[in-house]
C-alpha cells in the first residue's frame, strides 16, 4: 500500500467529502478498468471511508433533537432516540 493511501485513511474528512470520495471509489471500481491491486487499494480506502461516514452519522444522531409542541401549544425539545424512528 502506498503512503498516499495511508495518509488518506488517517485523515478525518467532513462527512460530505468522505461520502463523495467513497462514491468516486465505487464508480472507479465498477468501471473494471483498473488493476486488481488498485481495486484492492480502493476497497481498503472505501472501507475506511465507510467507517468514518458511519461514525459521523452516529455522532449526529446522538445530537439530534426533535422539536415537540406540547398540549399547551408550547415548544420544547426532546432528545432523539430510536422510539422516534418509524
Amino acid at each position: 500500500m502506498s503512503t498516499s493511501t495511508s495518509d488518506k485513511k488517517s485523515t478525518v474528512l467532513p462527512f460530505e467529502t468522505a461520502y463523495q470520495e467513497l462514491e468516486k471509489l465505487v464508480r472507479r471500481m465498477e468501471s473494471g478498468e483498473q488493476s486488481l491491486e488498485q481495486s484492492l487499494d480502493d476497497f481498503e480506502q472505501g472501507v475506511a471511508l465507510m467507517k468514518q461516514c458511519h461514525k459521523s452519522l452516529q455522532a449526529v444522531e446522538q445530537k439530534v433533537e426533535i422539536l415537540i409542541k406540547d398540549n399547551q401549544g408550547l415548544f420544547s425539545t426532546e432528545d432523539f432516540d430510536d422510539d422516534h424512528v418509524e
